[in-house]
């Protein structure tokens, strides 16, 4: 009778779980239908409605000038409503600053939204601090971000040049979009670009932003950049084909552009691969999402990054970032056939960073497994890196890559290389590895090491042990060799963990070619050293 209590104790408790995982599920579905049936409704107006939660923060609705604790936010002018139908009044008064119909290069003014400014924002005509108190009060250009006191407004000029953006942006009047016919493209792309006459040094910056990395920091950093830039400008990669977007590019060659691109190392990977089909290299700087970030940290723009960058800045650092241009390889691994049949199919990726072997990968493996298998509101970079120190740790124990030197052949420039006694081999194409550790700084006297030279670096590491001490700085990687191409043999029934700028996969026996495939031009951040008083600060 005991044990009966209990068993519907337990069915009483997983019934409740269920049901509300079940609620959960439909309430989110709900609020996507319902986000895509406001913003049918408001196209005409050019606003992008997305949910928000201001419960701590002191905004107020722009149609009924009511406290708002949860309502709607445009992604692209920050108007601010607090339910449905103060929206659909309000997107008939107020347009969207992307309203093209609005647009005239010689009659171009602010856009001005009312209210809801943010803290330690000064007026331009005053110069005292605006925002503050209750209701809505004072106003904000969405294109420039400059802020006017209301009693300050009529002294102000008319006439909007898009400040510290005005190199930046592509003005609405210069700029013709449509919406592509693929069903899986949901957002508008350029179609049509002119430069602008008044602008000196006039050079656009494209972003395209993964909203999944960077544990909700790449949906938080989208929303921004469309805030700050022509929302056609900011490519969403889980709504937009990336080859869409940019293929005026092509068709626009006398237009001098720069691209940002904000996410993970496989969201740099794949989106590089769309950059190099383009007739023309175009720079490219990368913003910190993902976990190990290593080309980021080469190229200066850290190592990692939140959703509340200052656009502004960054934007600024991008136009002042100089050129460098970086080796891509191509990996293609071919598997062996068994009775006239292939053990796995053949696999072809680019690479950036580095690609792998042995026990980094099997590490990689494991996190990458355990990783999709948890719900993505649980994702961050700290189960990240908690993951791979728990498979770290693991592999220490049963070092399942041991004797890995016995299991490949390894052939650089066509010349069979004798292993030694290792459990992972790495080919290294930048400085930087595993999360900040710079493996070929110790050989850089006698083998130097370049990006740019076709020419790939190649070590190995003994255990998880041995790659927990070079993090820490206590061991040395053991140098293999430099080449200009190279090829594995996988040999016996064994197979692989094998990884690629992060993405890691198992690899039956066969052979696997690296091979030089072009070069990309990246953007390194310049260092601007602080002059007079200011470096004393």
């Amino acid at each position: 009778m005991e044990m009966d209590v209990y068993d519907e104790l337990l069915a009483a408790a997983l019934f409740i779980i269920f049901s509300t995982f079940i609620l959960w599920l439909f309430r989110k579905l709900l609020a996507v239908r319902k986000r895509k049936t406001i913003n049918d409704t408001s196209s005409k107006s050019g606003h992008y409605w997305s949910p928000i939660d201001c419960s701590e923060q002191h905004n107020y609705c722009s149609g009924c000038k009511e406290h708002i604790v949860s309502g709607y936010e445009c992604d692209n002018c920050l108007l601010k409503v607090d339910n449905i139908n103060c929206l659909r009044s309000i997107s008939t008064k107020i347009q969207c600053k992307v309203n093209q119909s609005q647009c005239r290069r010689e009659t171009f003014d602010h856009h001005w939204i009312i209210g809801n400014i943010g803290p330690d924002l000064f007026c331009e005509v005053c110069e005292e601090l605006c925002g503050g108190g209750v209701g809505l009060q004072d106003f904000r250009c969405s294109w420039c971000w400059r802020v006017v006191h209301t009693r300050c407004k009529p002294k102000f000029t008319h006439r909007c040049d898009f400040g510290r953006l005005q190199r930046t942006i592509i003005p609405p009047y210069c700029v013709v979009t449509r919406k592509p016919g693929n069903r899986n493209q949901r957002m508008a792309v350029i179609d049509k670009v002119e430069i602008p006459t008044d602008t000196d040094k006039w050079r656009p910056i494209m972003v395209i932003v993964n909203p999944k990395s960077g544990s909700g920091a790449g949906k938080q950093l989208l929303r921004n950049f469309r805030a700050h830039l022509h929302p056609a400008q900011v490519v969403d990669v889980l709504k937009s084909n990336i080859a869409a977007s940019l293929r005026w590019i092509d068709e626009h060659p006398e237009v001098d552009v720069r691209i940002l691109i904000a996410g993970g190392d496989g969201t740099i990977c794949s989106t590089l691969d769309q950059i190099d089909t383009l007739s023309r290299r175009i720079p490219v700087a990368v913003l910190p999402l993902g976990t190990g970030n290593d080309l980021s940290r080469w190229l200066k723009w850290g190592k990692k990054c939140g959703g509340d960058v200052d656009v502004i800045k960054l934007m600024e650092d991008i136009q002042d970032a100089e050129v460098t241009h970086v080796d891509r390889w191509t990996i293609d691994a071919e598997s062996q056939k068994k009775l006239g049949v292939r053990l796995q199919s053949n696999k072809t990726l680019s690479m950036t960073n580095y690609v792998s072997i042995g026990v980094d990968a099997c590490v990689t493996l494991g996190m990458q497994n355990t990783r999709e298998s948890i719900p993505r509101a649980m994702s961050s970079r700290f189960l990240n890196k908690f993951l791979f120190f728990t498979f770290g740790t693991k592999d220490v124990f049963e070092r399942v890559c041991k004797g890995l030197n016995e299991r490949i052949d390894l052939y650089l420039d066509d010349v069979h290389i004798n292993l030694p006694d290792i459990e992972g081999l790495i080919f290294l194409n930048i400085p930087y590895w595993g999360a900040g550790v710079k493996p070929w700084s110790t050989y850089n006297g006698s083998h130097r090491q370049d990006c740019d030279d076709e020419t790939i670096e190649v070590f190995a590491v003994t255990s998880s042990f041995h790659i927990a001490q070079m993090q820490i700085g206590l061991a040395s990687p053991l140098c293999i060799g430099q080449a200009k191409h190279a090829k594995l043999v996988l040999k016996g029934n064994h197979s692989f963990p094998m990884q690629s700028d992060g993405e890691a996969w198992v690899q039956s026996a066969g052979t696997v070619l690296i091979s030089h495939k072009c070069k990309t031009a990246m953007l390194r951040k310049v260092e601007k050293r602080n002059t007079g008083c200011g470096m004393f600060f």
